[in-house]
Parts: structure tokens; C-alpha cells; sequence
């Protein structure tokens, strides 16, 4: 299971996909997962990232049960 939340970043916040802040109002999103190890679904509930940048992170934290589901269903989705 893969949940997608539409959220409003802080102005401070960043994409933890790109490293690149939210400011001038790019939307940010906010997600929930099981393919992930359930140490680690804390950490990505809390985070910001622009849409289709999941990803990048989930390749970076060796996520792999994650990077294949979005690499099979369309990174740019999610």
C-alpha cells in the first residue's frame, strides 16, 4: 500500500527527493507505506517532496520494495 497526501509545505520545508525548498507555492505531498520497513514508516510520513521525486529517495535509502512498486506503477505518479 502506497497512500498519497496532497499537503502544504512550510517555507521552510524541503523536498527530500531534490533538496529544493517549496517556496513560490509548488504543492507538496505527504506519504504513507507498507513497503517500507516499519522502522522507517515514521521517518517517511514526515517528509515533503515534490510531486514524482519519491523516488529519488527511496533509491537513496535502499527502499527497495518501494523503488520497484514506483519504478512498476510510474514514478511520476506518486
Amino acid at each position: 500500500m502506497l497512500a498519497r497526501h496532497p499537503a502544504i509545505a512550510p517555507r521552510t520545508a524541503y523536498c527530500f527527493g531534490c533538496n529544493q525548498s517549496f517556496e513560490g507555492g509548488v504543492p507538496a505531498v505527504r506519504f504513507e507505506s507498507d513497503l517500507v520497513p516499519a522502522s522507517d514508516r515514521p521517518e517517511l510520513a514526515g517528509l515533503y517532496f515534490h510531486p514524482g521525486h519519491l523516488i529519488r529517495y527511496a533509491n537513496r535509502r535502499n527502499w527497495t520494495a518501494l523503488a520497484e512498486f514506483l519504478e512498476k506503477n510510474g514514478p511520476g505518479k506518486y
